[in-house]
């Protein structure tokens, strides 16, 4: 800072009102973004991520988690992709500062320990502890136009932002939790976790201990956080970026001019990757700028469960889409 910049903060009242809303400001202009990656995959991770800072009309810094296999090498062929300003955690110190702060609670900090959901979920978390919102997205998410409004903390305020999964409820328990007097995991109707954005003030931590402990609940290890967060946006002011702009790309999906990005699931990743490169010739870039729409989360009961359930039952084992 300047001798005359200390000369107006320190003296001058009025001074020192405007230069704080200009910090705050700065501050508040570059949101940052958060993902998860390893080195596995490396090639498509890093054109996913590209085309995120390619096309984010949101002024934008990223921090990129390591699940522990990243290498130097890795680091340096990330931070050529762009000139945004591109950081990485210290795995090992992320771990202990992040059981740091889940002191008290043994159902996360196991979680945490033991499973790569539990670094995707907690670890965002934590890694800026002073900023209120925290934006985190998969590094599995393509985005294929200009957009603008998605790192939005207005909508993120109060709650939190996900993305909707309009084919299943992708959670751990059987219908039949949602019955009974006891305390049961009430859920929002249908997200998916590619996307997480939470305003850490509106987080039930409480609920999440209870949710964790809960083991006779976990019927599929993989979706015990998606599910524990589904939880958590039921207590809260949730919502999900429209279906219809980023879409959940399972076999049957819908590709519209209204979509500005795809998150290619892993199941069905090849299968589209291969549409994609046989459709490149034959396209038409819409450049563009998308604004981004959100939509509000509602309850699931356990009728709507049953029916996504089947539903489930029948695109997976059926392979009836």
């Amino acid at each position: 800072m300047s001798k005359n910049l200390r000369i107006i903060y320190q003296e001058n009242y009025l001074g020192t009102f405007f230069l704080k809303k200009f910090l705050l400001l700065i501050v508040l202009i570059n949101k940052l973004v958060q993902t998860l990656i390893g080195s596995k995959n490396l090639s498509f991770y890093t054109t996913c991520l590209q085309s995120l800072l390619k096309n984010s009309r949101d002024p934008i810094n990223l921090l990129i988690h390591n699940d522990g296999t990243l290498t130097d090498e890795d680091k340096v062929s990330l931070t050529s992709i762009s000139e945004v300003d591109i950081s990485f955690n210290n795995f090992q110190q992320s771990r202990l500062s992040t059981l740091d702060y889940l002191q008290g609670r043994p159902n996360c900090q196991k979680f945490r320990k033991e499973s790569i959901w539990g670094i995707e979920f907690f670890d965002p978390l934590f890694a800026n502890p002073d900023e209120p919102i925290s934006f985190y997205l998969d590094a599995d998410i393509l985005f294929q136009r200009p957009f603008s409004g998605l790192f939005n903390r207005s909508q993120t305020q109060g709650g939190a932002v996900f993305l909707e999964d309009t084919q299943w409820d992708a959670y751990c328990f059987r219908p039949w939790s949602l019955l009974g007097l006891g305390k049961k995991p009430e859920v929002v109707k249908g997200i998916t976790t590619g996307l997480v954005f939470w305003d850490k003030r509106a987080l039930d931590w409480d609920y999440l201990e209870w949710f964790l402990g809960a083991s006779y609940l976990h019927k599929i290890p993989e979706w015990i956080m998606p599910t524990a967060q589904a939880g958590l946006a039921n207590r809260c002011n949730a919502k999900t970026v429209c279906s219809n702009q980023i879409t959940n790309l399972y076999p049957n999906a819908q590709i519209s001019e209204d979509t500005l990005g795809v998150h290619l699931l892993g199941s069905y990743r090849k299968g589209w990757i291969k549409k994609f490169a046989e459709e490149r010739n034959h396209s038409n870039q819409n450049d563009s700028i998308s604004t981004t729409r959100f939509k509000t989360c509602k309850t699931q009961n356990i009728f709507g469960y049953s029916l996504k359930q089947i539903k489930r039952w029948k695109n997976t084992r059926l392979n009836l889409w």
